[in-house]
C-alpha cells in the first residue's frame, strides 16, 4: 500500500501534543496509552490509500489516471480533501461503529474518534453524519490503492493492525508496572527498615524482649552480623578486587538483583503478523530492549539516591553512609548490564529481518537520539570501570572528578536520547526527573549546609602536629553552633590548599558547646562540657581493682582521676577561649591531606588557616539505639579509628556529670550504661600519648571509664609488668600501654557479664571490624546478650 506521509505525520503530530498538554506522568499513573486502539487501527488500515481528490508531484491529474493499477508518482492527500471526500468520511465512521464496541467504545468516545483521526480535530461533519444510509458491502483488498466508494476495512489488515497495537500498549504497560514493583520494593524495605528501627527505639519493652529472644539472637548470630562467608567482610579482597558486603546485606543485594532479572524477562509475548515488526524475534527485541531501558533509568535513579549525602535513608534505617554505598555501586552496576542489553537488543533489531543489515544500521546510528544513546551506555560503562577500588583508594581525586563527569554525560545522554525522539507522550522522561531530582536535592542540601554552618564567615582552624605519626590535630573554632554529638562527622572544605570544591570527611572526636567567661590562661578548650564548673566533689571514683566486672590478663583496664596540676595545658589561642571548639584528628594520605601535612610542616608544629564546615553528619537515633539498652558499652578501636570512639567516651563522661549534679538529669543515649570500656589499638605510640593527654585527662574525673592500650608500632622504651608481658612506659596516669596487638577475642569477652547487656562499638581498619564481628557472633551464639554498632572506614 502507498505511504500518506504528510497525513501519519499530522496525526502523530496531534496525538503527541494532546498528550503532553493532557497528561503528566508515567504509562499507567496518569498517561493512559493509546485507548483508542480501534480508532488507530480504522485509520491506518484506510490511511494509505488514494482519494479521488489526492494530488501528485508531477501535476498529474486523477480524472486521466487508470485507478485500477498503480502510479507511480506520490500522492498527497490534504485535509481539506479528507474533510470533504464521501468514501472516507463514510468508511471511517462504519468502521468506527462495527468495531470500536469490543474494546468498550460508546457512540460519544466512537464521535471523539472520527474528530481526532478523520478530521484531524475538526468538528464537521460529525460522525452520526458522516455514516452511511446502507451498510457498505465492499471489502478493501490487500493490495488496494485506491479508495473511491465506501467500503468495509480490510479485515487483515485491521486484525494485524489491532494486534500490534494491543500487544504494544500492553508491553509498555507492563514495563512501567514492573519498574513501580521494583521501585517500591526497594524504598519500602527501607523505610520497613526503619520503622522497625524506630519502634526498637522509642518501645524500650521491644528492645528488651528482643534482646532475651532466643530467635532474636539466631536471627543476628545467622543473618544480621556474620560475613556472608568465612570471615571477610570490610577487609578488602586479595588484589583489592572489591568487598564481599556482610550476610543482611548481600540477601539484600541478591534479591534486589533476582527482582531485576525476573522483571527484565517476564511477560513477553509475540504478535504477528505485525505491522512494526517482521518477526517475533525483531518484535521481542523491541519489547526487552524497552523494559532493559527502562530499568536502567530506574536504577540509575536508585544509584544516585543512594550516593547522597544527604540520604534521608541513612537516618531512617540506622544503616551507615558505607553499606549505602555499596548498595549505590550495585545498583549502578545493574543499570548498565540493562543498559548494555538495551543497545544490543535495539543492534539486533536493526541487523537482522528482511529490511535489517550493516545499511540499516548505519542509516538509524546516524541518528541524534540513536548516538546519544551510545554515548549514554558507553558513559555509564566508564563510571563502573573507573569506580574499581584500586582505583578509588589510589587515585580518590581522579575517581571523585571523572565520576561526577561521566555521571552528568550520562544522564545528558539519556534526555537527548529520549525526549527529542519520544516528545512527553511515553513518560520516559519522568525517570530521569527522579535522577535529576536526586543528584539536584542533594547538591542543594549540601550548599544550604555549607551556607547555614558558615553564614557568619568562614571558621578559623588550629592545625597542629601530633609527634611521631602522620596525624594532624585540627580544632575548628566555628561562628556558628553545632549540633554536636557522639559518632558524628562532618565535611571540611580547606579553600586555602586551591582547591575549594573538594571535601573530605572527617570524624568529630570532641567539642565543647558552652560559652564561659574563662581568663584566656584557663582551659577552656578543652573537651569537657562545661568549661569553668569544678568537677563534682562528690561523685564516685572506681580505683583500679574495685571493679567487679571480669577481667582477663589482656583486659588493662583502670579508672583513675588525675589532679588539675598534672593535665597538660592546650594550645588554644586566648581569643578563642570560651568559644566551641570542634576537634578532628586526620591521617594524611595522598590528595588534600596530604597537601594540608605538608604544607603544615612548612609552617612548623602548628598554623591558622581559614575553614568551612558542611554541618554535622550521621549519629542518628536509629543507627545508636543499641546503647539505649546496654549495661556495658565496650568500644573496639583501631588506629585512627579512635576519633569516632572519643565522641562515645565524651557522651558518658558529660553523662556521668550531669548524673552527679543532679538526680533529675538525662543520661542521654547511654542511659543505663554502668561500665564504659575503652579499648584501643594503634601503631603509632605519639598517637596514643597524645590522646590520652589531649583528650582523656579531661573526662576521666567522669569516673567508671575504663582504659585499656596497645601500641603495635617499634618502642625503644619498654619496661616489664608483673604479668611478664611488655609494656610501653607512659608520661600519665592513664594506663599503661601493652606492646603487641590486641586480642579482641580476650577484650570481648573480659566485658560481657551474665545477665548483663553488651553494645559494642567497633571502628578501625576492615581486617579488625572482621574480626570483632566474628569474635561477636561467637559470643552470642554462647548465649550472651550482645549488640554491636559498626563505624567501617570502607571505600
Amino acid at each position: 500500500m502507498a505511504t500518506v506521509s504528510l497525513r501519519n505525520f499530522l496525526v502523530i503530530l496531534f496525538s503527541g501534543l494532546a498528550c503532553a498538554q493532557q497528561y503528566n506522568g508515567i504509562i499507567g499513573f496518569g498517561i493512559p496509552l493509546w485507548q483508542d486502539v480501534c480508532c488507530r487501527s480504522c485509520s491506518d488500515s484506510f490511511s494509505s490509500l488514494y482519494l479521488n481528490c489526492t494530488t501528485f508531484d508531477d501535476d498529474t491529474s486523477v480524472d486521466s489516471m487508470d485507478m485500477d493499477t498503480d502510479s507511480t508518482s506520490t500522492g498527497t492527500t490534504s485535509m481539506e480533501c479528507y474533510e470533504t471526500n464521501l468514501p472516507w468520511l463514510q468508511s471511517m465512521a462504519y468502521c468506527l461503529q462495527q468495531k470500536c464496541p469490543a474494546d468498550g467504545y460508546g457512540t460519544t468516545q466512537q464521535a471523539a474518534c472520527f474528530s481526532t483521526y478523520a478530521l484531524m480535530g475538526e468538528a464537521t461533519p460529525t460522525f452520526l453524519d458522516s455514516l452511511p444510509d446502507v451498510a457498505p458491502t465492499v471489502m478493501v483488498e490487500e493490495d488496494a490503492v485506491w479508495l473511491n466508494v465506501t467500503s468495509l476495512v480490510n479485515a487483515d489488515a485491521y486484525y494485524s493492525t489491532h494486534g500490534t497495537y494491543s500487544e504494544f500498549i500492553r508491553s509498555e504497560y507492563i514495563h512501567t508496572r514492573y519498574a513501580v514493583i521494583l521501585y517500591f520494593t526497594v524504598i519500602g524495605a527501607c523505610l520497613g527498615t526503619g520503622l522497625f528501627s524506630y519502634a526498637r527505639g522509642q518501645l524500650s519493652s521491644l528492645q528488651k524482649a528482643l534482646s532475651t529472644s532466643s530467635l532474636w539472637a539466631k536471627l543476628q548470630s545467622r543473618i544480621f552480623m556474620p560475613a556472608l562467608f568465612g570471615a571477610r567482610r570490610l577487609e578488602s579482597l586479595p588484589g583489592k578486587l572489591g568487598y564481599v558486603p556482610g550476610r543482611t546485606l548481600s540477601i539484600f543485594i541478591t534479591i534486589y538483583i533476582i527482582m531485576n532479572i525476573i522483571l527484565c524477562s517476564v511477560s513477553f509475548r509475540s504478535f504477528q503478523p505485525n505491522v512494526f515488526w517482521s518477526t517475533s524475534q525483531v518484535e521481542l527485541c523491541e519489547y526487552i530492549g524497552n523494559r532493559t531501558g527502562i530499568f536502567s533509568l530506574v536504577n540509575m535513579s536508585i544509584a544516585i539516591l543512594f550516593a547522597g549525602r544527604n540520604n534521608l535513608l541513612i537516618g531512617i534505617t540506622g544503616w551507615n553512609q558505607t553499606a549505602f554505598l555499596t548498595l549505590h555501586r550495585w545498583a549502578a552496576r545493574v543499570a548498565t548490564i540493562q543498559a548494555v542489553v538495551h543497545s544490543i537488543c535495539y543492534t539486533i533489531q536493526y541487523l537482522v529481518g528482511p529490511n535489517g543489515g550493516a545499511a540499516a544500521y548505519a542509516v538509524e546510528a546516524a541518528l541524534p537520539f540513536y548516538w546519544w544513546g551510545i554515548i549514554g551506555t558507553i558513559a555509564l560503562c566508564l563510571i563502573v570501570a573507573f569506580a574499581v577500588l584500586p582505583l578509588r583508594t589510589r587515585l580518590y581525586e581522579f575517581f571523585l572528578l571523572t565520576h561526577i563527569a561521566l555521571v552528568i554525560l550520562a544522564l545528558v545522554a539519556c534526555w537527548y536520547h529520549l525526549v527529542p525522539h519520544f516528545g512527553y507522550a511515553y513518560g520516559y522522561q519522568v525517570w530521569l526527573y527522579i535522577c535529576f531530582a536526586f543528584w539536584s536535592a542533594d547538591r542543594l542540601a549540601r550548599f544550604t549546609r555549607v551556607l547555614y554552618y558558615n553564614r557568619l564567615g568562614n571558621a578559623t582552624a588550629d592545625v597542629q602536629t601530633i609527634p611521631g605519626s602522620s596525624i594532624m590535630q585540627v580544632t575548628i573554632y566555628p561562628r556558628v553552633g553545632w549540633d554536636f554529638g557522639p559518632g558524628q562527622h562532618t565535611f571540611l572544605y580547606l579553600p586555602a590548599l586551591g582547591r575549594f570544591w573538594e571535601s573530605h570527611p572527617f570524624s568529630v572526636a570532641a567539642w565543647t558547646e558552652l560559652l564561659c567567661d574563662c581568663p584566656p590562661k584557663s582551659d577552656c578548650c578543652s573537651p569537657k562540657a562545661d568549661c569553668c564548673s569544678s568537677p563534682a566533689s562528690d561523685m564516685e571514683i572506681i580505683e583500679a581493682g574495685e571493679i567487679s566486672a571480669p577481667r582477663s590478663k589482656a583486659s588493662i583496664s583502670q579508672t583513675v582521676s588525675l589532679a588539675e596540676d598534672e593535665k597538660p595545658s592546650t594550645a588554644c589561642s586566648a581569643r578563642y577561649a570560651g568559644q566551641p571548639a570542634v576537634k578532628f584528628m586526620v591521617r594524611a594520605h595522598s590528595g588534600i591531606t596530604s597537601s594540608l601535612l605538608k604544607r603544615l610542616q612548612r609552617s612548623g608544629s602548628s598554623m591558622e588557616m581559614s575553614i568551612y564546615s558542611e554541618g554535622p553528619y550521621a549519629g542518628h537515633r536509629a543507627t545508636t539505639q543499641p546503647l539505649n539498652i546496654a549495661d556495658t558499652v565496650l568500644c573496639l578501636v583501631g588506629g585512627i579509628g579512635i576519633t569516632n570512639a572519643l565522641g562515645f567516651v565524651q557522651e558518658f563522661a558529660n553523662a556521668r556529670r550531669r548524673m552527679g549534679r543532679s538526680s533529675g538529669a538525662t543520661r542521654g543515649i547511654m542511659r543505663n550504661a554502668k561500665r564504659f570500656i575503652l579499648a584501643w589499638s594503634a601503631k603509632e605510640i605519639g598517637l596514643i600519648e597524645h590522646v590520652k593527654s589531649d583528650f582523656l585527662v579531661h573526662l576521666d574525673d567522669a569516673g567508671q571509664i575504663e582504659y585499656a592500650f596497645w601500641c603495635t608500632g617499634d618502642s625503644n622504651t619498654v619496661e616489664e609488668n608483673v604479668d611478664g608481658k611488655e609494656m610501653l612506659a607512659t608520661t600519665t596516669k592513664i594506663p599503661k600501654i601493652t606492646a603487641g596487638r590486641m586480642d579482641v577475642g580476650d577484650v570481648l569477652r573480659s566485658s560481657l557479664e551474665t545477665g548483663f547487656h553488651t553494645t559494642v562499638l567497633v571502628c578501625g581498619p576492615g581486617n579488625m571490624i572482621d574480626e570483632a564481628t566474628r569474635e561477636i557472633v561467637e559470643c552470642v551464639k554462647e548465649g550472651h546478650r550482645v549488640d554491636m554498632i559498626e563505624e567501617a572506614y570502607a571505600w
